[in-house]
């Protein structure tokens, strides 16, 4: 099986803080008319920062995305030239709800990136965040268990933390949707087995040596975010809420294990592991993230911890690092890990 890894940082990201604007934060924390950037820039991925503009409806109690087309957006590379990013306006972005600026260009580990972008009426928004280097990770190993009458997949991850400087892991899941592309080669020409004319076409060459039909697994810029449990009290998510509780996202500074080897347990909730109507595959992730990054992802686990029991005009919004705008430009490097639970043909 041919496995076409998609990108995904910053749909999550996205996703995440829309759905905080819609659960009725103080109107007070957001200014309307502002460039809003989301966007967790990964290594080895390629270039996807997704714009906006705030504005505010239902009477200035709520906050909405807006896209936005007009804009120069540029991204510096440390010690190397500029790229131009341009909007795309490809199906798999059509049903965002702010624009995403693309380019080719792929991210590095270790590396430090400036955003500029620049609107004809909004100004100048600028940020700059730093890539960590790859996390060292070492070992996993799983076994589906029960954890509080819960089906789950227990996963034992181990990794090496450097001496050099001061780190910040985060551990996430998601379900990745997918399909299976049928195709064969003919002549050194690709051809589609998923289209009537190439299963006509296929009848006629199919005899011809080397002629067999292969699968592409392509990944369908749709997600499901995974519950994770732990019961490790040096995770900062013992600070946040018992542990007995879900999180959408594990957090762990180097300080207790600066320099040595740490080992950890996560229990992914398999609610959506198997399903007919949405075949897909599970990535675990281990990511080294830069410290901005982990303090806005860290506070907006506990926002979402504190809904219900807080009320919302007491909440504040995460401060990002984005100058003259809002949100956040953060950097991280990763290594995952991919199940395949549902049957694919």
């Amino acid at each position: 099986m041919i496995k076409n890894s998609a990108t995904y940082y910053f749909l999550l990201l996205l996703v995440l803080v829309i759905s905080a604007c819609k659960k009725n934060f103080s109107s007070d924390q957001f200014e309307d008319d502002k460039l809003v950037v989301l966007a967790e820039i990964t290594a080895q991925d390629s270039v996807k920062i997704p714009i906006g503009k705030t504005i505010k409806v239902e009477n200035g109690s709520l906050i909405r995305f807006e896209k936005v087309n007009d804009a120069t957006v540029t991204i510096t590379e440390e010690n190397a030239a500029s790229w131009v990013l341009q909007p795309n306006y490809s199906q798999q972005f059509i049903n965002n709800p702010t624009s995403v600026f693309t380019n080719k260009k792929r991210f590095k580990a270790n590396t430090t990136y400036v955003l500029e972008i620049n609107h004809p009426t909004l100004g100048v928004v600028k940020a700059s965040t730093h890539i960590p280097t790859l996390p060292h990770l070492i070992a996993t190993d799983s076994a589906s268990t029960q954890y509080y009458d819960k089906d789950v997949l227990a996963v034992n991850i181990t990794w090496k933390d450097s001496l050099d400087y001061d780190e910040f892991y985060i551990i996430e899941a998601v379900k990745e949707m997918v399909r299976n592309n049928h195709f064969y080669i003919n002549q050194g020409k690709r051809y589609s087995y998923d289209t009537q004319a190439g299963k006509d076409f296929y009848e006629t060459v199919k005899n011809t040596p080397g002629i067999r039909i292969l699968t592409d697994t392509v990944g369908l810029n749709k997600y499901t975010r995974l519950n994770l449990y732990t019961e490790d009290g040096q995770s900062e998510n013992a600070k946040l809420d018992k542990l007995t509780n879900p999180f959408r996202r594990i957090f762990f500074p180097d300080a207790t294990f600066n320099g040595e080897y740490y080992k950890t347990t996560v229990y992914i909730d398999k609610q959506f592991f198997v399903d007919p109507k949405q075949k897909g595959r599970v990535r675990l992730q281990l990511k080294s993230v830069n410290e901005e990054l982990y303090k806005y992802l860290k506070l907006y686990e506990k926002y979402k911890t504190d809904f219900g029991s807080v009320p919302t005009n007491q909440l504040v919004s995460p401060t990002g690092n984005i100058v003259n705008g809002l949100g956040i430009f953060g950097g991280s490097a990763k290594r995952e890990k991919i199940y395949y639970f549902d049957t694919l043909q």
